[in-house]
């Protein structure tokens, strides 16, 4: 299939295809004079590729995935399983961050409810999330 139809079956621009087949994410296209002739299963490649990229993966992450990645061996998936640990981890301390947050947000509100003549925070800088304040 040519990129058009390639483009437009995974959902992606071409200018997308060109940098996942730059940096070797997919693999090189067969040519058929100066036209690019795209493999049925690069459609699944391209989607899989951009699900990655939605569940916060980098380009980056990806194309050392595939660097780890040997014939016969399962180091690229061992590596991207770890990448997906990380990034849930990452993801949880966020998570727990903004519920640290909402809980000083719903002090603060009560406390201004209370006493609506005395703007002030009463909250301690320590019970802060961190890099909040």
């Amino acid at each position: 299939m040519y990129i058009g139809e390639l483009a437009k079956s995974a959902g992606a621009s071409r200018k997308a295809i060109y940098l996942y087949e730059e940096l070797g994410l997919i693999q090189a296209p067969l040519r058929k004079g100066s036209y690019r002739v795209y493999a049925p299963e690069t459609v699944d490649q391209v989607k899989t590729i951009k699900c990655a990229q939605l569940l916060g993966f980098r380009l980056k992450e990806l194309v050392e995935a595939l660097a780890n990645n040997t014939p016969g061996s399962h180091s690229g998936l061992n590596y991207m399983l770890e990448q997906i640990q990380r990034k849930r981890l990452a993801i949880q301390t966020e998570i727990s961050a903004a519920q640290a947050q909402l809980e000083l947000l719903e002090q603060f509100d009560q406390q201004l409810r209370s006493s609506p003549d005395s703007m002030h925070c009463d909250l301690s800088v320590d019970s802060a999330p961190k890099g909040k304040l």
